[in-house]
C-alpha cells in the first residue's frame, strides 16, 4: 500500500533507540555504573539536562498568546529574522556590502536542511556529504528523492581540500548542479573546525565549479556558539561569502537547539547569502511555499524568545554569560578526553571544539560496540567509527572512558 518512493526508507537504530537500552542498564546497575556517551544535548555534571536558566525563566513568563498563538507570517516574524541575522552575521555585518540576505524560519536546523534540499535539487540528483557526518543528512536526502556521494573529510589533521575539490568539480561537470554540505564549525560527529585558510580554499573550489554549474553551499552551523575560539573567530569565515559569483548560493542552517538549549522548541532558520537580489527573492518565495506545505509555520514562542533576547542587551548578556559557563565545562571535558586518549593510545579524528569527538574504526565496529555495551558503556555508531558525546558525560566518567574504549578496540583490532 505504501508509495513506491517510500519502499526501503527506514531509520536505523539511532540514539533514541539506544536510549531505551541505556535506561534499562541504569535501572539494573545504577546510573553511576553506566556511561552514556550517546546523548547530543548538554547535560551537567549531575547527568541531568542542563538548560540556560535565563532562557527557561523568560520563556515560561511569556504571555499565553505568544506561546500558543499562531506565528505571524509563514516564513517567520520580521523580528525573528532580524534576531537570526544578528546571531549569525552581526559581528561582520558591514562585510556583506555586496550581498543580499534572506531568512526563513524553520523547525530547527533539520527543517532548514530539508527545505534547502527540496528547493534546490531535483529527484534523482546527487548531493555531496562529508565522509563523517550527522547521519540524518542521508535520510533527508532520501526523503527528497536524492542520492548522495561523500568527500573524504580529513587529510591527516587537516581538511581534505583535494577530495572536496575532486568531488565538487566532477559533480559540477557531470550534473551541472552542485549542492555540497559542510557542517562547520564544531562538526558533528568529529568536533573539527575549518581554519580561515581552509575556508578560503573551499571558496576557491566553489568559484571554479561555478564555471560549469550552479553551486549551493549548505553550511550547517548548528553548533557554532560552542566553538572554543569565540563568537568572532567562529564567524570570521563568513566574510568570504560576500560578493561571490551569482552562480553560487550559500545557505546556512541555523538552530536555537544548542545555542539556546531549546531542543524541543524546534526553532531554526535558513540564512541565504547571494550577490543576486533575484536569487534571494527566489529563495524567499520557494522556502515560504515549502514551509506552508510542510509544517505551516514555526513555533511562535520560540521565535518570540529569540527576538526578545536580541532586543534587550542585558538579557542577551545574561544568556551569553550562562552559555560561556557551559563552554568552559565542555572545554574541560574535551581536555580530559584528549589527554586520556593520548595516554591510552586511542586514536581520534582531529578535534577542535564542540559537543562530540569521533574514534575512527575501519573494522569490527559492531563487535567493539557490543563489547563496550557489556561493560555498560554506550556509544553512538556512525559511518566509519563511533561518536562520543562530550556534551553529556561528566568529567569523572570521561576520565576513564578513553582507556575502556582503547582496551575494547585492542581486543578485536590487534
Amino acid at each position: 500500500m505504501i508509495a513506491e518512493r517510500m519502499i526501503g526508507k527506514a531509520l536505523g537504530k539511532g540514539v533514541f533507540e539506544i536510549s531505551k537500552e541505556v535506561k534499562e542498564a541504569e535501572t539494573e546497575f545504577g546510573k553511576d555504573n553506566v556511561i552514556n556517551s550517546t546523548i547530543g544535548t548538554f547535560y551537567g555534571e549531575d547527568e541531568n539536562l542542563s538548560v540556560l536558566k535565563t532562557v527557561e525563566k523568560y520563556y515560561k513568563n511569556l504571555p499565553a498568546v505568544e506561546i500558543f498563538g499562531y506565528a505571524s507570517g509563514i516564513s517567520g516574524s520580521n523580528e525573528y529574522k532580524e534576531a537570526v541575522k544578528e546571531n549569525v552575521l552581526d559581528i561582520y555585518k558591514s562585510s556583506f556590502d555586496k550581498s543580499y540576505i534572506g531568512v526563513t524560519a524553520t523547525p530547527g536546523g533539520t527543517g532548514a536542511i530539508h527545505n534547502t534540499l527540496k528547493a534546490y535539487m531535483d529527484c534523482g540528483e546527487t548531493v555531496l556529504l562529508p565522509e563523517f557526518m550527522w547521519e540524518a543528512y542521508k535520510s533527508l536526502a532520501a526523503a527528497n528523492g536524492l542520492k548522495y556521494d561523500t568527500y573524504t573529510l580529513f587529510d591527516g589533521n587537516a581538511f581534505n581540500i583535494s577530495s572536496f575539490s575532486e568531488k565538487v568539480l566532477k559533480m559540477a561537470k557531470n550534473q551541472h548542479k552542485v549542492l555540497a554540505v559542510i557542517n562547520d564549525p564544531c562538526q558533528n560527529p568529529t568536533g573539527y573546525c575549518l581554519s580561515f585558510e581552509e575556508w578560503k580554499a573551499v571558496i576557491e573550489v566553489l568559484k571554479e565549479a561555478a564555471k560549469y554549474a550552479k553551486v549551493i553551499l549548505l553550511n550547517d552551523i548548528a553548533y557554532i556558539d560552542y566553538d572554543f575560539r569565540g563568537a568572532a573567530k567562529s564567524r570570521e569565515y563568513m566574510t568570504l561569502f560576500n560578493g561571490l559569483p551569482e552562480e553560487i548560493l550559500v545557505i546556512m542552517a541555523f538552530s536555537m537547539s544548542k545555542s539556546f538549549t531549546s531542543y524541543g522548541l524546534r526553532v531554526g532558520a535558513q540564512v541565504a547569502v547571494s550577490s543576486s537580489k533575484k536569487i534571494i527573492d527566489e529563495f524567499d518565495t520557494a522556502s515560504t511555499f515549502l514551509c506552508r506545505t510542510s509544517w505551516s509555520n514555526t513555533t511562535r514562542g520560540g521565535m518570540k524568545l529569540l527576538s526578545d533576547i536580541y532586543s534587550d542587551e542585558k538579557l542577551l548578556k545574561e544568556v551569553e554569560d550562562e552559555r560561556e559557563e557551559k563552554i568552559v565545562l565542555l572545554e574541560k571535558r574535551a581536555e580530559i578526553f584528549v589527554k586520556e586518549a593520548e595516554k591510552s593510545g586511542l586514536i581520534t579524528c582531529p578535534f577542535r571544539s564542540g559537543f562530540f569527538v569521533t574514534i575512527p574504526l575501519k573494522e569490527n565496529a559492531k563487535e567493539i560496540i557490543a563489547d563496550l555495551k557489556s561493560q555498560k558503556v554506550f556509544v553512538l555508531p556512525v559511518i566509519g567509527g563511533i561518536r562520543i558525546a562530550l556534551c553529556s558525560v561528566p568529567c569523572r566518567k570521561i576520565e576513564k572512558l578513553p582507556e575502556i574504549i582503547a582496551q575494547s578496540i585492542k581486543k578485536f583490532n590487534r
